[in-house]
């Protein structure tokens, strides 16, 4: 586990507690510790986000492979790898941000609410305007690299 940045109101240490608890809540493992850098060299093609608005605005962000997607998904809905479709990953990833989000979220200063989880499969430059990273985790599930961000838009307080 690594932290890039730790300046807002959620630390890395909050971060990777709410990772550990819902990796072993819903898919029956711990994080994996830290892979090397060299495993984040490659890009990522699943992103799964969902936002947050009131008292605090922002994003939490999850970053990873299909292939760990994949085995993600199949830990979560206890099906074998090999049977795991695109529409189960897109939901496994999905539900899992909604997990995160939400605890996430207790942190935050409230009122604050929780949108629904956006996931975007294949290479693409998913960019959040006007955010910037405030924490970040990179940590792993099984063999593949997961890399997690809590984004805050414009200081993530309202104005």
């Amino acid at each position: 586990m690594r932290s890039e940045l730790d300046g807002g109101v959620v630390s890395t240490d909050a971060l990777h507690g709410i990772v550990w608890q819902v990796w072993t809540a819903y898919l029956g493992a711990s994080p994996s510790a830290e892979p090397p850098p060299a495993a984040f060299a490659e890009p990522f093609d699943v992103t799964a986000g969902v936002s947050i608005a009131g008292a605090w605005h922002g994003h939490v962000i999850l970053r990873c492979r299909v292939d760990g997607a994949a085995a993600m998904a199949a830990a979560m809905l206890e099906m074998p790898a090999g049977s795991v479709r695109l529409d189960d990953i897109v939901d496994a990833a999905g539900e899992l941000m909604n997990i995160i989000a939400g605890n996430v979220k207790s942190l935050l200063p409230q009122p604050s609410v929780v949108a629904l989880p956006q996931v975007v499969l294949g290479e693409a430059d998913v960019v959040w305007p006007g955010s910037v990273a405030s924490c970040e985790l990179r940590t792993g599930f099984e063999e593949w690299p997961v890399h997690l961000s809590v984004m805050e838009i414009d200081g993530g307080a309202r104005r």
